[in-house]
């Protein structure tokens, strides 16, 4: 399962089962790759594209906190220097960070519900909101496949 977003200033973020990467690709065809996994990202934020450009911002635990408030130091123009921020312009973009937040949420919620309660329960609770995703056209079939199974332990 791969979840693609094509950012502004060549950088991408991809997903894979359990990692975020954020790579840029510098003027000479140099290739930056930084990996997050999913385990060690505390939150994710998605700002629409508007008046500027929209975002997506990983953070993660022992980060530095950025003020993300409605004032011209925060927001997109914090986000241009953040090296855990992809800024990215159109509604397709908007939709794909959408996914990308949806999935580490989800990938951390399931995570965190198998480490802590009876699996009987959690299990098919995360799978009920992994369907209402699925039907919502947040999470294609096969993201909800691919979820399901590493729910299920399959």
């Amino acid at each position: 399962m791969d979840i693609v977003l094509k950012g502004l200033s060549r950088k991408t973020v991809s997903v894979s089962q359990d990692a975020i990467t954020i790579a840029k690709v510098g003027i000479f065809a140099s290739r930056r790759e930084k990996t997050l996994l999913i385990r060690n990202i505390s939150s994710v934020e998605v700002k629409q594209p508007g008046f500027v450009s929209g975002f997506i911002q990983f953070s993660i635990a022992g980060g530095k906190a950025l003020d993300s408030s409605f004032k011209w130091t925060g927001g997109a123009y914090d986000a241009v220097s953040d090296e855990n921020s992809v800024l990215f312009t159109g509604d397709q973009n908007y939709k794909t960070a959408l996914r990308i937040k949806e999935y580490v949420e989800s990938w951390s919620s399931s995570r965190e519900e198998r480490n802590t309660t009876p699996a009987s329960g959690s299990s098919a609770d995360e799978i009920r909101k992994l369907k209402s995703l699925l039907d919502e056209g947040v999470l294609t079939r096969e993201e909800f496949d691919h979820m399901k199974r590493g729910l299920l332990g399959l």
